[in-house]
This record gives structure tokens, C-alpha cells and sequence, in this order.
């Protein structure tokens, strides 16, 4: 159900900014497993550009989830949200009181996961507004 091009342009770009973040919080695991194990002086200011990301990241999926209708502005703020737990986690992680080695070893696998939940989420209301 297409109802017009404002709807098919922000379910169009939210998407693809949230695939770069979804590729640049890969790249942040990457560069933090280089920089552990010392075997490569890895750049510090990846996570700097990684918040910096988030914003336009942010606003463009508030506005696909307010020019979108029906199920696609449903997908688009099942997506934001599931993006926006990618930032809680690290704060609830961190209330758990004895925090395992398992816990601290998954928590990148964790992120990424739910980046990449919230990336189908979005392609997901993507290609309902292009019905």
C-alpha cells in the first residue's frame, strides 16, 4: 500500500543510513579486537564517529516512522526502538552484579545482533512502502 512519495522516501533512507551504522558498529568490534589483542595500533576515535552517526540515524527514523502509515510506521518504530536498545544495553549490562566473562564476551555479539534486528525491521517497513 503505497500512499505517496514522502512515505517511499523515508522508509527508503532510514534503512540506509542504519546499514552504515549497522557496517560501522561492525567496524568499532573489529578495531576494539585489534586494539585488545595489540596486534595492529587500532584509531581511537571510531566510537566518536559512531555517536556522531547516530543522530541522523535517529532523526531519520522518527521521520520514516511519522510519514509512515499502517504496518510500515509500525516496522520503522519496532525498528527504532530495537536500534535505541543498542545504547541501553551497555547500561544494563552494567547493573548485573557479578558480570561474567560469558556476559562481557557477548556483548559485542549482542550489539551487533540487535543492529542487525533493527536493520531487518527497517527493510522489512522498506518493502512494505514500496507495495
Amino acid at each position: 500500500m503505497n500512499t505517496g512519495r514522502p512515505n517511499a522516501l523515508g522508509a527508503s533512507v532510514y534503512p540506509l543510513l542504519l546499514a552504515a551504522m549497522a557496517g560501522a558498529t561492525f567496524m568499532d568490534f573489529l578495531y576494539a579486537s585489534a586494539r585488545r589483542s595489540g596486534v595492529a595500533e587500532a584509531e581511537s576515535g571510531v566510537a566518536d564517529v559512531l555517536l556522531l552517526l547516530t543522530l541522523p540515524v535517529l532523526l531519520a527514523g522518527v521521520l520514516a516512522t511519522v510519514l509512515g502509515a499502517g504496518r510500515v510506521r509500525w516496522l520503522m518504530l519496532a525498528s527504532l526502538v530495537v536500534f535505541c536498545l543498542t545504547f541501553l544495553f551497555p547500561l544494563l549490562a552494567g547493573l548485573v552484579p557479578a558480570v561474567s566473562p560469558y556476559l562481557q564476551a557477548s556483548g559485542p555479539i549482542l550489539r551487533n545482533g540487535l543492529m542487525l534486528g533493527a536493520l531487518l525491521l527497517a527493510v522489512l517497513g522498506q518493502r512494505e512502502a514500496a507495495r
